[in-house]
C-alpha cells in the first residue's frame, strides 16, 4: 500500500502541476480581490445608438459588446465577466437625457441624444481573466469536469500521504500531531472570520 501509493502520489503530482499552479496562483489573486491587485482600469467612449430606454439599455449594451465594439475590454476570456456585470449594472440616475449605471468596477454614462457611451471599467487583464474564470467555473463550462477530477485527485493527494511514509516519520507518529495541527489553526481562523 505505501509503495503504490507512493507512485501514485509522485505521477499524478507530476501530471497535475500545471493545473495545481493555476489554482494557486488564481486563489490567491481571488483572495486578494478586494485589494484591487492586477486589475487595469479601462475608460472608452464610444458611439451606440440614440434614444435607448434606460429598460433596454443593457441588452442594447451587451448586443454592442458582441459585435465587437467593446473589444477593448471585451476579449477572449473576459467575455463572460463583462456580459455578467453588464446584467448587473443598475440605473443610479437619469438627468438631461444622461443615463448613469453603476455595478461594482463597472461605471456606464450614456447620453441619449447622442449615443455617446462612456465606460469606466476595472477588471484584470483578459489573459488573467481567462485563468480566473476558469478557478470559478460553473457546471455549464468545460473546466468543471478537469475541477471534479483535481478535487478527487487533491482529496487522493491528502489521504495517500498518511501510509506513504512508514516508521518514526510516519503518520501514525508524526504526521497525526501535524494534522490536527492543521485542523486547529483552520478553526481558529474560521472562528476570527466569522466573529
Amino acid at each position: 500500500m505505501s509503495n503504490i501509493s507512493r507512485s501514485l502520489h509522485r505521477d499524478l503530482g507530476y501530471f497535475f502541476i500545471g493545473i495545481t499552479l493555476i489554482y494557486a496562483i488564481t486563489g490567491f489573486i481571488l483572495s486578494a480581490r478586494g485589494l484591487g491587485w492586477f486589475k487595469y482600469d479601462y475608460n472608452f467612449q464610444t458611439n451606440i445608438s440614440k434614444n435607448i430606454s434606460s429598460e433596454n439599455f443593457k441588452e442594447k449594451l451587451i448586443d454592442e459588446a458582441k459585435s465587437g465594439k467593446f473589444d477593448y475590454i471585451y476579449n477572449l476570456g473576459a467575455k463572460s465577466v463583462v456580459e455578467k456585470n453588464i446584467k448587473r449594472l443598475t440605473l443610479s440616475k437619469e438627468e438631461n437625457s444622461t443615463l448613469y449605471f453603476d455595478y461594482k468596477y463597472m461605471h456606464v454614462i450614456y447620453n441619449k441624444n447622442s449615443g455617446e457611451t462612456n465606460i469606466d471599467y476595472k477588471s484584470y487583464p483578459a489573459f488573467l481573466q481567462i485563468f480566473i474564470s476558469s478557478h470559478l467555473s460553473t457546471n455549464n463550462r468545460a473546466w468543471y469536469y478537469l475541477a471534479m477530477v483535481y478535487s478527487v485527485v487533491l482529496a487522493f493527494f491528502a489521504l495517500s500521504a498518511m501510509v506513504m511514509v512508514k516508521g518514526k516519520y510516519g503518520f501514525k507518529k508524526r504526521g497525526l500531531s501535524l494534522m490536527l495541527t492543521g485542523i486547529i489553526i483552520v478553526i481558529i481562523f474560521l472562528f476570527f472570520s466569522f466573529s
